[in-house]
């Protein structure tokens, strides 16, 4: 698997350029097409969680084995506003991909 720390953004982006194109798709094209697209959405949504997840677990396994400090329980271990904004996005971008990708095609 690709080992990135932009990966989760990447994936943010492209769930969402996938859910421009699919409705531009929809509209202009095969109506059933945006729906079909929402699978795409929360394909690329849920990599994008899976590598928040790997890389928040990576980075605590890191900060827990180093040996820098002894005091381990005064570290900060908590993912920092940004990471949780990411994510909330990524489970919201599921959330709406998973809308489309059974809606989707009530729309038109």
């Amino acid at each position: 698997m690709m080992e990135h720390r932009h990966l989760p953004v990447f994936c943010l982006l492209g769930a969402w350029a996938l859910v421009v194109i699919g409705f531009m798709v929809g509209l202009f094209g095969h109506a059933h097409m945006f729906a079909r697209f929402g699978s795409l959405v929360v394909l690329v949504a849920l990599i994008g969680e899976f590598s928040m997840l790997r890389a928040e677990l990576r980075l605590l396994y890191d900060r827990l084995s180093s040996d820098e400090d002894e005091f381990v329980h005064t570290r900060d271990f908590t993912p920092s506003r940004w990471n949780n904004k990411k994510l909330l996005l990524l489970h919201l971008t599921v959330v709406a991909g998973t809308l489309i990708w059974g809606f989707g095609d009530l729309l038109f």
